[in-house]
């Protein structure tokens, strides 16, 4: 013989099913978005990068205001995030978004953007000036001379 349910129960059951399952993903949705991914915490003291300003895609680097973004390294698994300050100084940051661990990109009118689309942003200084990035960037030292830029790790 078979089981069967009236019109009445199989919408309240649907409607209890529809409603765990939606449930369940909202809070992974939640939950992933929520969580912070922090810069790594490997110590890379002792390793150097060098970039050479006359060579794609670092040529940008050679004017003021320019900015440029590197590949993963021996510095930082995400790569770096890199900016023309003065004639004398360029900076270099993590390109890790502290969010959710995304790659950022170059700096364009004073901010770098998550390529998430999340909308998190940091500052010329590396500091999250929108939400949901928090924090600060991770900052490496740098060296200029002439055009080759040596970024130590740390």
């Amino acid at each position: 013989m078979k089981n069967k349910i009236n019109r009445r129960e199989f919408i309240k059951l649907s409607g209890k099913t529809a409603c765990a399952c939606s449930m369940i993903g909202t809070s992974v949705l939640l939950t992933n978005c929520g969580e912070s991914n922090p810069v790594s915490n490997i110590d890379t003291t002792g390793e150097s990068e060098n970039f050479n300003l006359n060579e794609d895609p670092y040529t940008v680097l050679k004017t003021v205001g320019g900015s440029a973004v590197t590949n993963g390294n021996t510095i930082d698994n995400k790569g770096l995030l890199l900016y023309r300050e003065s004639e004398s100084n360029i900076i270099a940051y993590t390109r890790n978004c502290t969010h959710a661990g995304y790659e950022l990109l170059s700096f364009e009118n004073g901010k770098s953007d998550c390529s998430s689309g999340h909308g998190g942003q940091f500052n010329l200084m590396g500091e999250a000036v929108n939400p949901p990035a928090t924090g600060n960037l991770k900052e490496y030292d740098t060296e200029l001379d002439g055009n080759i830029l040596k970024v130590f790790g740390g």
